[in-house]
């Protein structure tokens, strides 16, 4: 076990404690911090090693964007133009093996630094703005194998906490994250592109999504699906997005299975988006073989499974799908209305609802161009489900149910251009309208 202090790491708070940490690590095995505060840039782990932070230590990011890589500093990396940032970050592992991020201790980005609380995104919106310097991922682990993190806790980051891309056999395990919850794009944990994957035991509470499963094969070395991704026994809330996120890019995502997670105090509870248009890329995601079981959401929009997250959107150029999608012993809370949503030259099918409950507790049929969050599209239907452009969605064992402050709402579920829809032994409160 290597101690920074005996790198020279002063834990002060104030001293820049990059090039001793990134000797220890250098050194080999495990690198243990101390109690105290550590001031880094960019760390770069090495295989058959990681870091232990124990209770009372906090790695906290610098405020100078010369104390991290340079933004091709590998070919795998990327810069966040789209959405403000640079192709910086605090720790990064790339085509390692055997690594580790564990211990009581904090990682802690400061993303107040980074962010501006006095320019919102857009009119009307409470959300920070980032600064055009702002770091990326605050944790960057790229096409590495046998990755370990448990136990850590993860804080405001300026973009998001921990990014998986193009990894295998990955166990994240007891880890807590908490973000600023006016900050879009700090997710908790992005999956992308990974193979066998186990989060369990988490609670992330962040602005933007929580946790996301993607399959954007972007600049890998080697193109992969998202697949055998297991997320149980986790709570997850995200106050301006969603709780879990399936979709973007133009890969495949497969087989992965959610279980034992409540979803809470979050703008969406699970979104599924195949062709993320906003970026005008072309192409979708394909999406399919993914099961939820006993999950608890409480979200102003519990569900959405959309082929393209804009319905004005171009076709994508290949041929996106979603299929194959199962929900058992779901209970969802919310106040707009829940969406299955296809798209051209797509498939959306095989959606299976089975003893589930949904209860809608928000007024319907209003138009609120900005709520409280400065979340502008919090348009809602008639219907508590909206099933438009799909085929073979199946609900059974299935209660719908309104309370007082749902009056507004006409239907239990509305259908318009649809094929084999079912409703089997499911007590309607208002029915279904077939368009």
């Amino acid at each position: 076990m290597q101690n920074v202090l005996d790198f020279g790491a002063k834990g002060d708070g104030k001293t820049l404690d990059t090039a001793a940490i990134q000797a220890a690590i250098d050194a080999g095995g495990e690198v243990y911090f101390p109690k105290g505060t550590y001031i880094s840039g960019t760390l770069y782990l090495k295989s058959g090693g990681g870091l232990n932070l124990a209770a009372g230590a906090v790695l906290r990011a610098s405020h100078d964007r010369a104390d991290y890589n340079a933004d091709d500093f590998c070919e795998q990396n990327s810069i966040c133009g789209q959405e403000i940032g640079t192709g910086a970050h605090l720790i990064v592992a790339v085509e390692k093996e055997n690594i580790f991020i564990k211990g009581e201790g904090i990682i802690d980005g400061d993303s107040h630094y980074w962010m501006n609380e006095t320019k919102p995104i857009f009119d009307g919106c409470i959300a920070f703005a980032p600064h055009p310097d702002r770091i990326a991922q605050m944790i960057f682990i790229c096409e590495c194998k046998n990755v370990k993190i448990t136990d850590i806790s993860l804080r405001y980051a300026p973009y998001w906490h921990l990014f998986l891309h193009g990894c295998e056999d990955v166990q994240i395990r007891g880890v807590s994250i908490k973000g600023e919850p006016r900050q879009y794009t700090n997710d908790g944990i992005d999956i992308d592109c990974c193979k066998r994957v186990t989060v369990s035991d988490c609670i992330i509470d962040v602005g933007d999504d929580a946790l996301t499963l993607r399959a954007d094969e972007g600049q890998l070395k080697e193109k992969r699906a998202c697949e055998d991704v297991t997320v149980t026994n986790c709570v997850l809330s995200a106050y301006l997005d969603y709780g879990i996120r399936i979709g973007v890019g133009a890969g495949k995502i497969r087989n992965c299975l959610f279980s034992d997670i409540r979803i809470h105090n979050s703008n969406s509870g699970i979104g599924f988006t195949a062709y993320f248009a906003l970026y005008r890329s072309g192409n979708a995601a394909t999406i399919e073989n993914i099961r939820f079981s006993n999950i608890l959401i409480d979200a102003d929009r519990p569900l959405e499974i959309r082929v393209a997250s804009q319905e004005d959107a171009p076709p994508a150029l290949n041929y996106a799908y979603i299929k194959n999608i199962v929900f058992q012993s779901i209970r969802t809370f919310g106040k707009r209305n829940n969406n299955i949503l296809g798209f051209p030259n797509s498939e959306l099918s095989h959606i299976l609802f089975t003893d589930c409950d949904f209860v809608c507790n928000g007024k319907g049929k209003i138009t609120k161009p900005i709520d409280e969050r400065g979340i502008g599209d919090n348009q809602t239907a008639d219907s508590l489900f909206v099933i438009r452009k799909a085929k073979d969605v199946r609900f059974r064992n299935c209660d719908f149910s309104f309370t007082e402050e749902s009056e507004d709402y006409d239907y239990d579920a509305s259908t318009e251009n649809c094929e084999n829809i079912q409703f089997y032994n499911c007590l309607h409160s208002k029915g279904v309208k077939d368009n």
